[in-house]
């Protein structure tokens, strides 16, 4: 058995505050997936009304990311697109980004064994 994922992909999501855990949440319960990591940040609106004045409109992002094989990139962006509902205006960022090799890391099965 392989230590290592070759061909993956990272899906990276820029989202407004508090989406990122209703998806990550959806990817445990709907695709099994326990792996995927968010993180906040700041970002500035490109169209807001500060802008005008040279200053920037500041509001807090989160950043939601999670490698997946290149079989289920599409199934999981779809998911991610719709969960998040980005379909909307100022719904977010999603992109995709190839992972040449990912080392997989699992529990060893003694430890599985007695849970």
């Amino acid at each position: 058995m392989s230590h290592f994922q070759l061909d993956a992909r990272e899906i990276v999501c820029i989202l407004p505050k508090g989406k990122s855990s209703i998806v990550e949440a959806g990817l445990i319960e709907d695709h099994g997936i326990h792996d995927a990591n968010f993180h906040h940040a700041r970002g500035i609106g490109k169209f807001s009304a500060l802008t005008a004045k040279g200053l920037g409109e500041q509001r807090e992002k989160e950043i939601l990311q999670v490698v997946v094989t290149k079989e289920k990139t599409d199934e999981i962006f779809k998911y991610i697109w719709e969960k998040a509902e980005m379909n909307q205006p100022h719904g977010g960022l999603i992109y995709v980004v190839k992972v040449p090799v990912m080392a997989l890391m699992n529990l060893p099965e003694e430890v599985l064994e007695t849970e």
